[in-house]
């Protein structure tokens, strides 16, 4: 397994007092056009597990965020699989995440982008409760576009902050690694940015005062790994 890969294990893997999600982001293998998901129930009652899909994009430097219903379900390709669930007290299941694009329409000029609400609710004896609701978690998953067009900036604003424009037509995760020895999770920073989005980001505490910081560009499959110095 690559190492960034295994990095992206460690920060985006998260717990909660009623369910654990094994990853908030999957990139889609390009083969399949799908991507896996484990949800694991943490708390000790059956938990019913409410899951709902949306398409995010950037449009003119805006997140649009589209919920699938019944007027637009006709014009998606993106589905799950479970699409609800009911997890007894420490049991897994995994969701499937997939694109079902046409062979001759899977060539994406730009990353196609959808998110799928994750949701916990105790349930007993077959209802579900209507009052009480737990945290729940929403995933990202990227069907990336075939070849990655590149036109990013970092700069940097002060000591604490910089500012990342991403006008690629892929996702770029910029990674700062200030680790002395291991890698670990509390000295590698990752500031992922979807294709059309500009956000401004504070710097760790640790590369504050210092004069030149260096970042590595990389893009979901990791084809593009660019040295960024600010």
């Amino acid at each position: 397994m690559k190492l960034l890969s295994v990095l992206l294990f460690i920060l985006f893997s998260v717990n909660a007092n009623a369910i654990a999600v094994s990853s908030l982001f999957e990139a889609a293998d390009p083969d399949t056009h799908s991507a896996e998901i484990v949800i694991e129930n943490n708390d000790g009652k059956d938990m019913f597990i409410n899951l709902e899909m949306a398409k995010v994009e950037y449009v003119d430097g805006k997140k649009v965020v589209t919920k699938l219903s019944k007027d637009n379900l006709q014009d998606w390709t993106f589905s799950i699989s479970p699409s609800q669930l009911v997890l007894s007290p420490g049991e897994k299941k995994t969701i499937r995440m997939i694109n079902k694009c046409l062979p001759d329409k899977c060539e994406y000029n730009s990353d196609q982008v959808y998110a799928v609400d994750i949701t916990p609710v105790p349930y007993s004896e077959g209802k579900v409760s209507s009052v009480a609701v737990a945290f729940g978690y929403r995933v990202y998953f990227m069907d990336p576009a075939k070849k990655p067009n590149l036109n990013y900036s970092i700069k940097r604003l002060n000591d604490n902050k910089f500012k990342f424009s991403n006008h690629s037509n892929t996702m770029l995760n910029a990674v700062l690694n200030v680790c002395s020895k291991e890698f670990s999770s509390d000295c590698i920073y990752q500031y992922k940015l979807l294709s059309g989005a500009t956000k401004e980001f504070k710097l760790p505490e640790k590369v504050r005062n210092k004069a030149h910081i260096k970042f590595n560009v990389i893009n979901a499959n990791e084809e593009v790994n660019e040295e960024v110095s600010i």
